[in-house]
């Protein structure tokens, strides 16, 4: 008997429910030519106090892993005031 035959879930994506949640708060428009200098630049940072902002809208979306145009879908769109 083949397992595709068998009616057994042949996917761990089917099997398990995977739910996640990010918060984007930076992206890179090329690839970075120098990682390591980054890296040092946060540590430096790292308790630095960069002040406040106010968030006025918030997005919910749905894409694949690797967050292309093509499969990204507005699920809803939350205005903050």
């Amino acid at each position: 008997m083949k397992i595709s035959n068998s009616g057994l879930q042949q996917s761990i994506d089917s099997r398990y429910e995977i739910s996640t949640a990010h918060s984007t708060i930076m992206r890179f428009q090329e690839k970075l030519q120098n990682p390591k200098k980054l890296i040092e630049t946060v540590e430096n940072f790292r308790d630095y106090d960069f002040g406040e902002f106010e968030v006025k809208n918030l997005e919910l979306v749905y894409n694949d892993w690797y967050q292309r145009k093509s499969s990204t879908r507005v699920l809803g769109d939350f205005g903050l005031r």
